[in-house]
């Protein structure tokens, strides 16, 4: 590993050109292979972001890299619940079923699984966890992507994420999204959204989340298009705050100053209305290095040439511009980017899966159980069920499907009957021919359509004139949303298993066969329906 002294001689051997690529982090989604050979030849990028790319993809990207840059390259993914983000992933449940599994060390062990399995691909830096806090129970980009809406229990668990991901500096976490999301329910990629506490509030909520994170030793933090007003001057009376990616009061004096972070500050994606309707094009990346960031997540390809510009005027200091790199160069060395020997252990996706299987088994919570039909059920050969599906009127409604509840249970020879969002004729054409009726309710940030957690007419109707309530023995299960009693308030039996992965379905089917036990404890509180369940 490099010593400091080293790699201040090594960024001060660089040429301007040279430190300007260093701070960038292309989409290689966003480009054509020639395309991309192209721009890495002129801008010779630090960092790349890898989603779901065929292996020859990534194996063409690298090329380019390998033959142009000087500097070895980090490769940065999603990676905020298992290697789902990538190719031939497997995905872990969703933070807020961490919450409700409440087992720290599950989530470090599954964490480093996912680490090593992600340096196996190249992969060096994990944009995750999520360290937001839900307050906002309306929220439909934050939701079950966060642990809960208790600080306490988001420092829990999200450093247990940080702790697995950085054992052995495997991988490098990044936690986001600073200053902080979950008080506002728009949505950040959409326009600049508002933390809007007091700032004695947010330095006991979200600020001692960010000082436990940086305790922690997480290497890098991703800054938000979120404004906070506690801390900051507006903009304009038109457009008010700015997003933390272009304050230099939260960039460097809270986070940096008052925190003390002394590690990577990646700016979330500068493509983003959050950002990029605050701040004419051209001007986006220079403003948010001169404001104190670090890496630029998603630049385009002209920012080479306006930050270049820039530091060539004077506007943009190069000690600014190096002490990004340096930065960044920090993360490369810690993850052994420059002279690693020792190799990196393998880690098979099978392990994953069965750390994943774990938390979605410990996390199913029962919510409401007003006739003790859940603490009794156990499904057996040759029971009826009808399989009730309600999906979001959205063009994503097809990655909700839950075909694993279906599969599991005629596996155990139980007869199932799926309808998608059945009118309240189709209920009522049916419904006393079964022993048993699952309402499966799958409202998650993935699929919602990004603005509304909400049911439509489409789901009301399999609900007109109480049809499916005939039946004594329904059960209700949230596979996303844990909110969902705000919209079935007459559901007498219902439960949160916030995440509509197969391990997720076959934990549920497990649970109705009295195979499991429901052992989750409820990550938040929702007044008027439940409360947060604590030691």
């Amino acid at each position: 590993m490099w010593t400091e002294q080293q790699l201040r001689a090594g960024i001060d051997n660089l040429t301007l050109d040279q430190l300007v690529g260093q701070t960038l982090c292309y989409s290689t989604g966003s480009f054509t292979d020639e395309q991309y050979d192209q721009l890495v030849r002129r801008t010779m990028p630090g960092s790349v972001f890898h989603g779901m790319v065929t292996e020859e993809r990534k194996a063409a990207l690298m090329r380019s890299q390998n033959k142009y840059c000087p500097v070895p390259t980090m490769f940065v993914a999603d990676v905020e619940n298992g290697t789902g983000a990538v190719a031939g992933g497997v995905s872990l449940p969703y933070a807020m079923a961490w919450g409700a599994a409440d087992d720290p060390d599950l989530i470090r062990r599954a964490h480093h699984a996912v680490a090593l399995r992600c340096r196996q691909d190249n992969l060096h830096m994990a944009l995750a966890p999520v360290v937001d806090i839900n307050y906002n129970f309306r929220s439909s980009v934050l939701n079950v992507r966060a642990v809960s809406d208790s600080p306490d229990q988001v420092i829990k668990m999200t450093r247990a994420a940080v702790d697995g991901f950085q054992q052995d500096n495997v991988m490098a976490a990044c936690c986001k999204h600073f200053p902080g999301d979950g008080m506002d329910e728009r949505n950040q990629h959409f326009m600049t959204t508002v933390n809007s506490m007091s700032r004695e509030e947010w330095m006991d909520t979200y600020g001692r989340v960010y000082r436990e994170m940086i305790k922690a030793g997480t290497m890098a933090i991703m800054v938000a298009h979120i404004a906070l007003p506690a801390f900051d001057e507006k903009i304009d009376d038109y457009l008010g705050y700015p997003p933390a990616t272009l304050s230099k009061n939260l960039m460097t004096g809270l986070l940096k100053g008052e925190l003390g972070f002394d590690g990577c500050i990646v700016s979330d994606a500068l493509s983003m209305i959050g950002a990029c309707s605050m701040m004419p094009s051209e001007r986006l990346a220079v403003e948010y290095l001169k404001a104190g960031g670090d890496m630029l997540l998603f630049p385009l390809p002209s920012d080479f040439d306006c930050i270049k510009a820039a530091v060539e005027s004077g506007e943009l200091p190069i000690e600014r511009l190096k002490d990004a790199v340096l930065r960044i160069w920090r993360i490369k060395n810690q993850v052994g980017l420059f002279d690693r020997t020792e190799p990196i252990q393998d880690r098979a996706e099978s392990e994953i899966s069965s750390l994943a299987q774990e938390i979605a088994e410990k996390a199913i919570t029962v919510v409401r159980d007003a006739d003790g039909l859940v603490a009794n059920v156990k499904l057996k050969p040759g029971d009826k069920v009808l399989h009730v599906c309600s999906f979001p009127d959205t063009k994503n409604a097809k990655d909700t499907q839950l075909s694993t509840i279906e599969e599991e249970l005629k596996s155990r020879g139980i007869e199932v009957t799926t309808k998608i969002n059945p009118g309240h004729y189709e209920i009522k054409a049916c419904i006393d021919d079964f022993d048993y009726v699952l309402v499966s309710i799958c409202f998650n940030t993935m699929n919602n359509g990004g603005g509304s957690m909400r049911i439509s007419w489409s789901n009301a109707m399999t609900m007109w004139r109480a049809y499916l309530l005939k039946n004594p023995r329904v059960i209700m299960a949230s596979f996303g949303d844990p909110y969902k009693l705000y919209d079935y308030p007459y559901m007498r039996t219902y439960l949160n298993c916030y995440d509509n992965s197969a391990n997720t379905q076959r934990a549920y089917v497990r649970l109705l066969t009295g195979e499991i036990k429901a052992r989750g404890k409820s990550p938040i509180s929702f007044d008027g329906f439940f409360e947060r369940e604590t030691d």
